[in-house]
């Protein structure tokens, strides 16, 4: 793996006032935007330690959540889709549908799907 580092953009809200459109916004738009979003240096083998642990984690709870609906209800998983953030100090979060800290946006989205067993 490159020593180089992962590049991930964030935003910082807290220096965010009304980006609607008011008057002078479109002057103002390059300004207002490089004081929101920045570039964050990531260690690649810190993102992808990260990366593997909530993957590992994530396929405990498939095999628990297989197990689970197989045994009782005699159902089979066939899909499951996650949504994966990547935050600015390179630690990797699974995105809930209401949660507070994060609107889903630039998440991304994991889509496992059943392989047919010949």
């Amino acid at each position: 793996m490159s020593d180089e580092p992962i590049w991930i953009m964030t935003r910082d809200d807290a220096d965010s006032e009304d980006s609607g459109g008011g008057k002078g916004w479109k002057e103002n738009w390059t300004q207002k935007a490089s004081s929101i979003l920045h570039l964050k240096p990531i260690d690649p083998v810190k993102l992808q330690h990260e990366w593997n642990r909530t993957m590992r984690f994530v396929g405990q709870l498939i095999h628990q959540a297989e197990r689970e609906a197989g045994g009782e209800f005699g159902m089979q998983l066939d899909e499951v889709t996650l949504a994966v953030e990547i935050n600015g100090r390179g630690q990797v979060n699974l995105l809930g549908a209401c949660t507070t800290e994060g609107s889903g946006k630039g998440a991304i989205t994991l889509k496992f799907k059943r392989t047919e067993s010949k």
